[in-house]
C-alpha cells in the first residue's frame, strides 16, 4: 500500500512540475539562445506573457545620448506572434533597426525597445500603429535625436512613453 501511495505521489509530483513549467508566463533569455531554440521555447512557454531578450554580451552605454562602442543589433523573428499571449516584450542592451511585420499579430501591451540612429522609424511606427493593444513604450537606452523622438510620440499619440532607466536615476540623491 505504501508503494502505491508513493508511486501516486511521485506521479502527481511529476505532473505538477511539468504543468507548472508549461504554464510559466515569464521568460528572460539571451537572444542567441532564443533564436537558436525558438521552436522549443514556443512549445515550453506557450502561455508566455512576458519576454525579456538580453544581449549575449553586455553593451556598455557611454554617458549622454551616444551610441555604445559595441552596439548589438538584433532582428526580432517574424515568428514572434507564435507566443499568442505575449503582452510585454523587453529588448535589453541591444538595438533594433526594424520590427517584424508579424509584431502586429501579438497582443503587446508594453514594449521596451532601444532605438538608434539607424532604426527605420517610419517602418517601425507604421507597425506599432497596427498593434491594437499597445499602451506603453519604454524608451530604455534610446539613442535618437530629439526630432525622431518627437516624430515617434506625435505618430503614436495614444501610447504612453516612459523611460524606466530615468525613473531609477539616483542623481538627485547623490547631489544632496
Amino acid at each position: 500500500m505504501k508503494i502505491v501511495i508513493l508511486a501516486v505521489c511521485l506521479l502527481f509530483s511529476n505532473y505538477y512540475s511539468s504543468m507548472s513549467q508549461s504554464i510559466d508566463k515569464n521568460l528572460g533569455i539571451v537572444v542567441t539562445d532564443f533564436d537558436t531554440n525558438f521552436s522549443e521555447y514556443v512549445k515550453k512557454y506557450g502561455q508566455l506573457e512576458v519576454l525579456t531578450l538580453l544581449n549575449p554580451g553586455q553593451t556598455i552605454y557611454p554617458p549622454g545620448d551616444v551610441m555604445p562602442i559595441n552596439p548589438y543589433y538584433y532582428k526580432l523573428t517574424e515568428k514572434i506572434y507564435q507566443f499568442k499571449n505575449l503582452k510585454h516584450l523587453r529588448l535589453q542592451c541591444l538595438y533594433v533597426l526594424d520590427l517584424p511585420n508579424n509584431i502586429t499579430k501579438c497582443k503587446l501591451e508594453t514594449l521596451a525597445i532601444p532605438f538608434c540612429p539607424d532604426s527605420n522609424m517610419e517602418s517601425i511606427v507604421g507597425k506599432l500603429k497596427k498593434c491594437k493593444y499597445l499602451k506603453e513604450i519604454d524608451l530604455v537606452n534610446v539613442v535618437l535625436p530629439d526630432d525622431k523622438i518627437a516624430f515617434l510620440k506625435k505618430s503614436l499619440p495614444h501610447i504612453k512613453f516612459v523611460n524606466l532607466m530615468d525613473d531609477l536615476s539616483f542623481d538627485d540623491e547623490i547631489e544632496n
